[in-house]
């Protein structure tokens, strides 16, 4: 296994058994077999090893999801996968690395959908971006919010996300189309 896969799975395991902020450089080598110097030549601190892993993260069937109902899902599926690193690292200083990377990835997703779906056809670029960018600000935030709940387990968090989706693509979804179209100065 290379050094940055052994940091990445280290860190994850230590995570479920800690929290973050407990968990040091020294520790994370001691666990990989690693010394110290080795962590330094690959990363700065532990945020940049997270940055690292959130950069590289494998996300399943999200990247090849042919619609916005299977892209969403299936990032909550991996985030299911990964509730305790993605809870743990939101809750500590990397939380603006958890939504950028879930805004990021989920912002160019919905709009290269968007672009190939022929429903919107009629929408403008420009429109097709903004309906991209707020749908995919509504699904990080709330997926933030449940993050930042401690009542919630990973399968909880799991279908309460999926029930979330369904109802944002069956009713804030149109709604947004809807203004986007009145954004353009089109009738309704």
């Amino acid at each position: 296994m290379i050094t940055n896969a052994k940091f990445k799975y280290a860190l994850k395991d230590m995570m479920n058994e800690m929290p973050l902020e407990d968990i040091n450089v020294t520790a994370l080598c001691a666990k990989c077999g690693c010394h110290r110097q080795t962590f330094y030549y690959h990363y700065q601190d532990i945020y940049d090893l997270i940055a690292a892993i959130l950069l590289t993260e494998d996300l399943g069937k999200f990247e090849t999801a042919k619609t916005i109902r299977e892209a969403l899902r299936a990032f909550v599926l991996y985030a299911r996968d990964n509730f305790v690193f993605l809870r743990q690292t939101y809750g500590s200083a990397a939380k603006d690395l958890v939504e950028e990377f879930m805004f990021g990835k989920f912002n160019v997703k919905i709009f290269n959908l968007i672009q190939a779906d022929p429903e919107y056809a009629g929408l403008k670029l420009e429109s097709k971006r903004n309906l991209a960018r707020r749908l995919a600000n509504y699904i990080s935030s709330e997926i933030g919010y449940y993050f930042k709940s401690q009542s919630y387990t990973s399968e909880k968090f799991y279908k309460k996300m999926c029930r979330i989706i369904d109802s944002a693509l069956t009713l804030l979804l149109p709604s947004l189309v809807e203004m986007n179209k009145k954004e353009e100065g089109k009738q309704v």
